[in-house]
């Protein structure tokens, strides 16, 4: 049994610019690399819709999209942090203001306790 071969993507891209660019018929490629006219077929195919893109590309676009998230994940992170101090300021004034013991309007004890 053969060992099936792999190609890069640059070894595809250069195989089928060489058959477009006209320096070569389908065969002459095919003989020189030895490959089969189905499979430079299929990578024409492939080049056609851009899958046969340079990696540093696809890369850069990746980082880009990369570099946006990491922003929006430190955004949410601050919007966050600051909505749940929000709440806990909140609910500390709610319990402050209802209790009868400290709050605001609490009246003041005259002292003593219970009576003798």
């Amino acid at each position: 049994m053969a060992v099936r071969r792999r190609f890069s993507a640059a070894f595809k891209r250069q195989v089928v610019e060489e058959l477009l660019a006209g320096a070569a018929t389908m065969a002459q490629v095919c003989r020189r690399y030895e490959l089969c006219q189905t499979v430079v077929r299929n990578w024409r195919e492939q080049y056609a819709q851009g899958r046969l893109a340079e990696p540093e590309q696809v890369g850069q676009n990746q980082e880009q999209r990369l570099l946006e998230l990491e922003r929006m994940v430190g955004q949410l992170t601050m919007e966050n942090a600051l909505l749940k101090r929000a709440v806990a300021y909140t609910l500390q004034r709610r319990s402050e203001a209802s209790s009868p013991l400290s709050g605001p309007r609490a009246a003041r004890s005259r002292g003593g306790g219970l009576p003798p």
